[in-house]
């Protein structure tokens, strides 16, 4: 039905609003011409975004779980010293 109603000029898009992550448009009842629609959001601010409204706990457990990625776990010396270091 909007389409129609586009096709015959009597709706337009009278602005662009984020509703989560999807762009939807606001369709005003008149002639006028439609805005222009936004670029999408990069990957870096997706991720500001989705951190700024990151609790404390998880943060935490974000940084944690990173701390824990970066470190190499060591070989018990007992274990390698009965079946070598490698």
């Amino acid at each position: 039905m909007i389409n129609k109603l586009r096709l015959a000029g009597t709706v337009h898009i009278q602005e662009w609003r984020r509703s989560g992550n999807v762009l939807v448009a606001v369709y005003r009842y008149g002639i006028g011409s439609d805005a222009v629609k936004p670029p999408p959001l990069t990957p870096v601010e997706r991720l500001r975004r989705f951190r700024a409204r990151e609790s404390l706990d998880d943060r935490a457990f974000r940084l944690a779980r990173e701390r824990g990625h970066r470190l190499k776990p060591r070989r018990d010396p007992l274990v390698a010293a009965l079946f070598g270091d490698k």
